[in-house]
């Protein structure tokens, strides 16, 4: 099975987008996982996972995910998606892996709802 390629660009002060591409299962998570790490939690302000490429994702992908979500949670930053391919996309709202207010079709539809996703009081993670 071919791995998970993980290319992390910080957008903005603090924003960073996380583009995956490959399956991300019991194969890849760590790699996912151990790319996130080298983020610097205490300055993000949002992490933006650009999931165009995921045409799979399984259980420990799925964890992996939750886990961030957690991070975010706790550290008082947004965790959004976009791009997600369609099998993709059913498996995570199945599981209710973000609310459906912190998914993008496009990351275009993302960037242009950011300014007031950032400014909003209301916590999407």
């Amino acid at each position: 099975m071919a791995g998970l390629k993980v290319d992390i660009l910080e957008k903005l002060g603090g924003i960073f987008e996380v583009k995956l591409t490959g399956p991300l299962d019991s194969e890849t998570y760590y790699h996912f996982d151990y790319f996130l790490e080298e983020i610097s939690i205490s300055s993000t302000k949002a992490i933006v996972l650009d999931m165009e490429g995921v045409d799979y994702i399984s259980s420990m992908g799925i964890s992996s995910i939750f886990g961030l979500r957690k991070k975010a949670q706790e550290n008082h930053f947004k965790l959004l998606m976009a791009n997600l391919q369609p099998k993709v996309k059913k498996i995570l709202d199945t599981v209710q892996a973000l609310p459906p207010e912190a998914v993008f079709n496009s990351t275009k539809e993302l960037i242009d709802s950011l300014p007031a996703l950032l400014k909003n009081d209301e916590k999407i993670k």
